[in-house]
């Protein structure tokens, strides 16, 4: 599915027979995994202390600009980056769901 048709199904003005629910649950999944990569998340030590990779995808190529500067968001995935007490980040560790 298409996210323009997700978007359709999901307006609350829309209105459609559905022949089952399939559809709808798709788009609600698609929905949800949208608006997750909208909560920020911390990232976690890569391997090596210095590089940081992203919870969601793991790639810490992404999390830099080209001057160095941390990204809000994941460069790779879209995942928002809550880079507050990166500092202390080395001993998170990140076991999600996702």
């Amino acid at each position: 599915m298409n996210v323009e048709r997700a978007r359709e199904i999901l307006d609350p003005e829309h209105r459609e027979n559905y022949d089952g629910m399939e559809a709808v649950n798709e788009a609600c999944r698609m929905g949800r995994d949208a608006l997750g990569k909208l909560v920020p998340l911390r990232p976690y030590p890569d391997g090596d202390k210095n590089i940081m990779a992203c919870p969601r995808c793991g790639s810490g190529e992404y999390l830099h600009n080209e001057d160095g500067n941390r990204c809000r968001f994941c460069g790779q995935c879209g995942q928002a980056i809550d880079w507050t007490d990166a500092a202390e980040t080395s001993a998170y560790t990140a076991h999600l769901d996702i």
